[in-house]
């Protein structure tokens, strides 16, 4: 492993997953003793309270806000 890896794995703090279609998404946090670990996974055939699919823009809704949203409300602060 090269010292730049190594160092990247020691700063990465979570991991956002996306499908290469955009369907689905997920984003998981590496931080030891995170009480909520994991956020989503969402997928583009979700559907709202009227059964209606949410599509591809509620998955892209999800990876724009997922890390800052995850981290504000487990870990209290946006960085």
């Amino acid at each position: 492993m090269t010292t730049d890896l190594a160092q990247l794995l020691q700063r990465t703090v979570g991991v956002l997953t996306v499908d290469m279609e955009g369907e689905r998404a997920k984003y998981e946090c590496l931080r030891p003793g995170c009480p909520h670990p994991l956020e989503g996974p969402v997928c583009s055939t979700d559907t709202d309270k009227n059964r209606k699919r949410r599509g591809r823009a509620w998955v892209a809704s999800f990876v724009e806000r997922a890390r800052d949203y995850h981290v504000s409300q487990y870990h209290g602060s946006n960085r």
